[in-house]
């Protein structure tokens, strides 16, 4: 006897599967066909979920965008701009130690090539992430915590080198603690940027 799905249960697991298989194949390989097959269901019943490819790829980074909103309410409970750093840092970590395939989104150009809605969307998530370390680093100037570089500078600085090593981890087939080194990036955030 097969179990049905819900309709959110079943849209959760298209795109779930949608992840598996860009971050095996890439996305040139997620199509129709090949992610009902992985799902186990016909094309048209894709369909009546997703309009389209593109749409999956949305709701997978709407995905990304729920966790931004979790992210914002986390840091709210955080005292002192040292901690809300780390924090922001960590729990970020905690989320691709967790879903590493969401690195094959994240660093996949072919998705966000030809459809406006999808880099708007990812546009959206980079700015909602830089405009809440902003806000944070802006607190740590108020409070005559940070040198005197511009906030957006700071921001960038500190998103690169964690995006550059998100991107060492993925290219290493996830062989060593994003943690870990987190953990040193932070330390190297501190002794840079605040007095």
């Amino acid at each position: 006897m097969t179990i049905r799905l819900t309709t959110a249960e079943r849209k959760r697991q298209i795109i779930d599967e949608a992840i598996k298989i860009i971050h095996k194949k890439g996305y040139s390989a997620l199509s129709i066909r090949n992610l009902a097959k992985s799902v186990g269901i016909s094309e048209p019943a894709i369909y009546r979920h997703f309009a389209s490819k593109e749409d999956i790829i949305l709701g997978i980074l709407d995905r990304i965008l729920e966790f931004g909103n979790i992210l914002k309410d986390n840091l709210k409970k955080v005292k002192g701009t040292k901690e809300k750093i780390r924090r922001l840092i960590f729990l970020q970590i905690e989320f691709l130690e967790r879903y590493p395939q969401m690195t094959s989104i994240i660093f996949s150009d072919d998705i966000f090539q030809p459809d406006k809605r999808i880099n708007d969307k990812l546009q959206a998530i980079f700015d909602n992430r830089h405009s809440l370390l902003n806000m944070i680093i802006n607190q740590a100037r108020e409070e005559g915590e940070v040198i005197d570089i511009e906030t957006e500078d700071l921001g960038n600085v500190i998103f690169g080198y964690l995006h550059l090593i998100v991107f060492k981890w993925r290219r290493s087939n996830f062989k060593f603690s994003l943690m870990e080194k987190s953990e040193k990036l932070i330390e190297l955030i501190y002794k840079i940027i605040f007095i």
